[in-house]
C-alpha cells in the first residue's frame, strides 16, 4: 500500500464517522471500495452508500446466506459457478457459469442471484484488487423453460447492485454459446443495464469467438484450456465457500445499515452511483 492510497483510506475513514448508519468498514474494504472507483475519493463515498444501503434493502439477494438451507443447496446442485486461476494478459480475472442441472423444473432464479451473491462476495474478496473483471455465462442447456422462470424485479435489483455498488471492475460480460432466443433474454436485461455496461457484452455462437478476449489456456478443460475441468475449479471453490459459511453469515448479520441512524438528508437522497 504506498502513501498515496493509505491517504485516501484516512480521508474515507474521516468520512464514515460521519455517517453512524454504516457498518464499521475495515481498511482493506475501503481500500477495494478505491480500487473500484479508480482512486475516486467521492465516487467511492456514493458505492460506500450504495454497496451496505442495497444490503440491507435488497433482502431477496441477501437474506439467510446459509448456503447449507434447501435454496441454496439447490443452487448449489444446479449451478456451476467458478472463478478461473489464471488471469487474462491484461491482468483481468474471470468468473464462469453454467447450468449444471439443466431441467427447467429445477431452475429458481431467486436460489441463483442469492447464491451469486456469495460466490461474488468471495470472489471479490480475493481478486477484488485486480485490474479488472470479466464474467462468462455459457448458456448451454438453457432453454425456453429456464425463460419462463426468470422475473424482471430480481433481476432488476441484481443488475442495479453489480452496476451501482458492488466493489468491481468490470471489463467485459460474455454470453458463449448463446442460444436462438437470446434476443428475448437481451430484451429482458437491456433496459435495466447502462450503457456502458450494455457495450461489455459479448455474444458468441461458438466457444472460439471468446478466446480473443478470454485466452483459450485460461478456460477450463472443456474449452479445451489448461484451467482444469468445470468439475475440479467447481469443487474447488464450493469447498472453499462451505468452509467460510459462518463468515457469510456473519457478515451479513453485521453489515446492514442502521436507518434510524442515517444523517438527515437535504432534497431527494439517492442511492445510486453518480
Amino acid at each position: 500500500m504506498d502513501s498515496e492510497e493509505q491517504k485516501d483510506i484516512e480521508i474515507i475513514k474521516t468520512w464514515l464517522t460521519t455517517q453512524p448508519h454504516l457498518p464499521e468498514v475495515s481498511d482493506i474494504d475501503v481500500l477495494r471500495f478505491l480500487h473500484s472507483n479508480y482512486y475516486d475519493v467521492e465516487e467511492t463515498k456514493v458505492t460506500i452508500e450504495n454497496f451496505y444501503t442495497m444490503r440491507t434493502r435488497f433482502r431477496d439477494l441477501f437474506r439467510n446466506p446459509d448456503l447449507l438451507c434447501d435454496e441454496l443447496q439447490n443452487a448449489m446442485a444446479i449451478a456451476d459457478f467458478t472463478p478461473l486461476p489464471q488471469a487474462t494478459p491484461e491482468g483481468y480475472k474471470v468468473v464462469i457459469f453454467r447450468l449444471a442441472d439443466t431441467d427447467p423444473s429445477h431452475f429458481s432464479q431467486k436460489n441463483l442471484l442469492r447464491f451469486f451473491s456469495i460466490c461474488m462476495q468471495q470472489f471479490l474478496k480475493e481478486d477484488g484488487m485486480a485490474k479488472g473483471h470479466v464474467t462468462i455465462n455459457d448458456m448451454t442447456g438453457f432453454s425456453l423453460g429456464h425463460m419462463k422462470r426468470l422475473s424482471l424485479f430480481p433481476t432488476k435489483n441484481y443488475m442495479t447492485f453489480i452496476q451501482e455498488a458492488a466493489p468491481i471492475r468490470l471489463k467485459g460480460m460474455h454470453m458463449v454459446n448463446i442460444v436462438p432466443f437470446v434476443d428475448k433474454v437481451m430484451t429482458l436485461v437491456k433496459p435495466l443495464m447502462k450503457r456502458e455496461l450494455y457495450e461489455m457484452v459479448h455474444l458468441h455462437q461458438h466457444k472460439e469467438s471468446l478466446f480473443p478476449f478470454v485466452p483459450q489456456e485460461c478456460l477450463p478443460a472443456e474449452y479445451g484450456g489448461k484451467a482444469g475441468t468445470f468439475k475440479e475449479l467447481r469443487d474447488n471453490f464450493y469447498a472453499k465457500l462451505l468452509a467460510n459459511r459462518e463468515n457469510y453469515i456473519r457478515y451479513e448479520l453485521e453489515n446492514r445499515v442502521d436507518d434510524s441512524k442515517r444523517p438527515a438528508q437535504r432534497g431527494w437522497f439517492s442511492m445510486f452511483r453518480r
